[in-house]
């Protein structure tokens, strides 16, 4: 194997934005724990390239206790009730005492398919709509459970949060919120392993990707589940995006125009991959797409992303980079990973 512990420890202490370690204190803390437990490391080195990430570990952690780990079950349960330090050393005893929880779940991937970034879907698609693009078909690679092919469906709501199902975004700018959007017709979905919203333990896996000290998180994403039984249906394809985008653009009809949109997805793929993704998408938009992606820049450099008018507004966003049929990809701004916020740059804004 390449990583080693210390990449481990590395991964695991850079696994969390500055802004995410402010705000998720028992977090912070054991993802540094993580970082000094060597078993927690050879752990993370045992999971399958391309899904050595702590956050696979967090979340087959946060699995365990939702599937009633004796242990970790009263430990999250009472999460917010627990001292930070204590938190992070009682759920790496438990770690450490049974490597076996954390290890039964390496076969899996994280996907968080975080309803949060439909927000970021929708400031573009409304933008889309004022430029003249009226009808869409979207195509949303890494689509987990398709949670994300519905912007159109949402509320977005900065003013509420008892109103669990809405997309709460605090738009920095004040250039993401007017207008319409598009009519979107098909809505395909692209994934290696696309989750099924009627299977409990894919539903208690995406639970267990959602970070525990947001109990808001899993509140919307359950309500989103009860409110998507009576949306469209959706296509959902499985395998890679760089063998299944030609196949999924085929199915959009003209005159619509097809919309390809990930988010933290291209930094899963291999430098090649990313290369050959760009060149595969580009053609697309070269006749009749449009790209919309959500990366951190510096994980995604196979796509040459472009250069920004201003940097993030606050540490670990993601740029927002949009090409438009036939044009080069442009930075559109910024946004938090999860659609916490948003920073459209006015410039690039018509």
């Amino acid at each position: 194997m390449s990583e080693t512990p210390l990449d481990a420890a590395a991964y695991y202490r850079w696994s969390l934005s500055p802004e995410d370690r402010a705000r998720l204190p028992r977090y912070d803390k054991l993802v540094d724990a993580l970082a000094d437990s060597e078993i927690a490391c050879h752990l993370l080195v045992e999971a399958r390239p391309g899904q050595r990430n702590p956050m696979l570990v967090l979340a087959a952690l946060h699995y365990s206790a939702l599937a009633g780990d004796e242990v970790l079950a009263p430990l999250y349960g009472a999460i917010t009730e627990t001292a930070p330090d204590a938190f992070a050393r009682r759920v790496v005893e438990r770690l450490e005492a049974r490597p076996d929880l954390v290890r039964a779940q390496l076969h899996r991937a994280t996907q968080t398919n975080e309803p949060g970034r439909s927000a970021i879907i929708r400031a573009v698609l409304r933008e889309l709509r004022a430029r003249g693009v009226l009808q869409v078909h979207l195509i949303d690679v890494g689509t987990s459970m398709g949670l994300n092919l519905y912007p159109d469906f949402y509320r977005v709501n900065v003013d509420d949060p008892s109103d669990v199902a809405a997309l709460l975004m605090e738009d920095l700018h004040g250039t993401a919120q007017s207008g319409p959007l598009p009519v979107i017709h098909q809505r395909i979905g692209i994934d290696l392993n696309p989750l099924d919203p009627e299977n409990p333990d894919h539903v208690l896996w995406l639970r267990a990707c959602l970070w525990p000290e947001e109990p808001q998180r899993s509140e919307r994403f359950l309500a989103v589940l009860a409110e998507m039984k009576s949306w469209p249906r959706a296509t959902r394809l499985q395998g890679a995006a760089n063998d299944l985008i030609d196949g999924a653009m085929a199915r959009c009809a003209v005159p619509a125009t097809p919309v390809i949109f990930h988010s933290w997805v291209a930094a899963y793929f291999s430098m090649d991959q990313q290369t050959q993704w760009r060149e595969l998408v580009m053609r697309h938009v070269g006749e009749r797409a449009v790209w919309v992606y959500c990366e951190h820049p510096g994980g995604v450099k196979g796509l040459e992303p472009p250069s920004s008018d201003f940097d993030s507004p606050r540490p670990g966003g993601t740029q927002i980079v949009v090409a438009e049929t036939g044009e080069e990809p442009v930075s559109w701004g910024w946004a938090h990973p999860h659609g916490r916020w948003i920073a459209m740059t006015p410039g690039a804004l018509r």
